[in-house]
C-alpha cells in the first residue's frame, strides 16, 4: 500500500526534530491557478477589466441611435462584411442622459483571415486590440487619444473607416461610440441588435 508523502511530513518532523511546512495539495494547486490567472491578465490586460455597465434609459429622446429598418440594414451589412474577414461584430444602442450612440465591439473569429485587415494579437474569441475595452469610458478611449501602438492606431482608423462607409460617424467620446447619420431620436432605452 502506497502512503501519501504529505501525510508523513509531520511525523518526519517530529522524528528528526526539524520543523517543516506541510503543504496541502489544495494550497499547491490554488497557487498554480493564481499564477496562471495572473499570467493571463498580464498577457491580456483587457480580460481583467470588468464587463461594461448596463446602459441606462434616457429621460428624454436623444439623437444618435435608434432601431430602424435603416440601422438594422446597415448593421447587418457590417456584420456580413466582417464575417467574411474572420471577425464578429456586435452593436448595441446606448441611450443615456448625457450621450447616446451605438457601442460597437469587434471580436476575432479567424485570426488568419482577420490579419489581412487588422493588426496586433489576433487570438480567436478575443476583441480586436483597440487599446481599451469597448463600452468602458476610460481616458484612453477618446477618439483622439495618443500614446497607443501603431497597431492600435491602425485598428481604430480601420474601424472608423468601416463604420463611415456604412453611414456611422465616430463620436469624440470614445473609439467604440458611433452615431448613425440622420438617425431619428431614440425613443426606447436599450436596443441590442446583435442578439437578433
Amino acid at each position: 500500500m502506497h502512503k501519501d508523502t504529505l501525510s508523513t511530513a509531520p511525523s518526519f518532523a517530529v522524528r528528526t526534530g526539524r520543523r517543516c511546512a506541510a503543504v496541502s495539495s489544495r494550497t499547491r494547486w490554488s497557487s498554480v491557478a493564481t499564477a496562471l490567472l495572473l499570467a493571463a491578465c498580464v498577457h491580456s490586460p483587457q480580460a481583467a477589466v470588468p464587463a461594461s455597465p448596463e446602459p441606462r434609459a434616457a429621460s428624454a429622446p436623444v439623437q444618435g441611435c435608434a432601431e430602424t429598418a435603416a440601422s438594422r440594414s446597415a448593421l447587418q451589412g457590417i456584420t456580413q462584411e466582417l464575417k467574411a474577414q474572420g471577425l464578429a461584430f456586435r452593436a448595441s444602442c446606448q441611450v443615456a442622459q448625457s450621450r447616446s450612440g451605438w457601442v460597437v465591439q469587434v471580436k476575432v473569429t479567424d485570426g488568419v483571415k482577420a490579419s489581412k485587415v487588422v493588426r496586433g494579437p489576433l487570438a480567436d474569441g478575443h476583441d480586436v486590440d483597440m487599446g481599451t475595452p469597448p463600452g468602458v469610458e476610460l481616458a484612453g478611449a477618446q477618439t483622439g487619444a495618443q500614446g497607443f501602438s501603431p497597431d492600435v492606431q491602425h485598428n481604430r482608423d480601420w474601424l472608423r473607416g468601416l463604420m463611415a462607409r456604412h453611414q456611422f460617424d465616430n463620436l469624440p467620446t470614445a473609439w467604440w461610440h458611433f452615431a448613425q447619420r440622420g438617425a431619428a431620436p431614440a425613443s426606447s432605452a436599450d436596443t441590442d441588435l446583435a442578439s437578433r
